[in-house]
């Protein structure tokens, strides 16, 4: 009897499997920390994620390295608006350095006020046209 208690003593006395149970202790409550984190962020994380992939599949992807302004034709004061779509017709056969001289011609009249007369109002309207055309064709950037 007098064995059994020496080595209960003994058992009890020793403390080298503490660092051990020490290190299961402390991993134990890094897991939980890390769970909790996981719990606080999840959300946030899940919402930003979806906020991406809706973007990601909505995304247009351009080939071209035109601007990226937003630019619709036709949206400036015309003067003549008459003669829009048949000069729009006229100058879409124009080869590409074609309108630009033609473009660059007409540039004087840009700032013309409405109002000015045959041919100002038409050669205003013309600079136009031929600009809208040239942004179409990725010739020049958009106005900004």
């Amino acid at each position: 009897m007098q064995k059994l208690k020496n080595s209960t003593k003994l058992f009890l006395a020793d403390d080298s499997g503490a660092v051990t149970v020490d290190w299961v202790v402390l991993t134990a409550a890094l897991v939980g920390l890390g769970l909790a984190s996981m719990a606080v962020v999840s959300a946030g994380v899940e919402d930003l994620s979806g906020d991406m992939r809706t973007q990601m599949e909505t995304q247009e992807i351009s080939a071209s390295f035109g601007s990226a302004v937003a630019w619709e034709a036709g949206q400036w004061d015309m003067s003549n608006p008459g003669i829009y779509d048949s000069y729009v017709a006229w100058m879409d056969g124009f080869e590409d350095q074609q309108l630009l001289d033609h473009m660059n011609n007409m540039a004087q009249y840009a700032d013309a006020p409405a109002g000015s007369g045959h041919p100002v109002d038409t050669y205003h309207d013309e600079f136009y046209i031929a600009q809208d055309e040239a942004i179409s064709r990725g010739l020049i950037d958009p106005p900004t």
